[in-house]
């Protein structure tokens, strides 16, 4: 079993409902933005945030942006250590 370490960087993806705005990246930590349609029971649009963060708190004040702007979470992914890019991760999603 693995250790998850949460004071070192580490790949994300968090998935919101709504359509955040590709200028807002600087304000979450960096994160690149893709906006689609929702799929399933999910009504309009949906963001998700892939990238690079440097530990927990990044994460959090991510999240907390995200809370403070009224954007629902739908889910965050740990993808560990290891960097990965965007469309890399959107396929070990599927």
């Amino acid at each position: 079993m693995s250790h998850l370490v949460y004071n070192q960087p580490g790949n994300y993806v968090i998935c919101v409902s709504g359509a955040l705005d590709a200028n807002q990246s600087e304000r979450l930590g960096g994160l690149a933005i893709t906006v689609s349609e929702a799929e399933g029971d999910q009504e309009g649009p949906v963001s998700v945030l892939t990238g690079w963060l440097s530990d927990q708190a990044s994460l959090c004040g991510v999240i907390t942006t995200l809370y403070n702007n009224r954007f629902p979470l739908l889910y965050i992914k740990y993808l560990g250590a290891v960097q990965q890019t965007a469309s890399e991760d959107l396929k070990d999603q599927k």
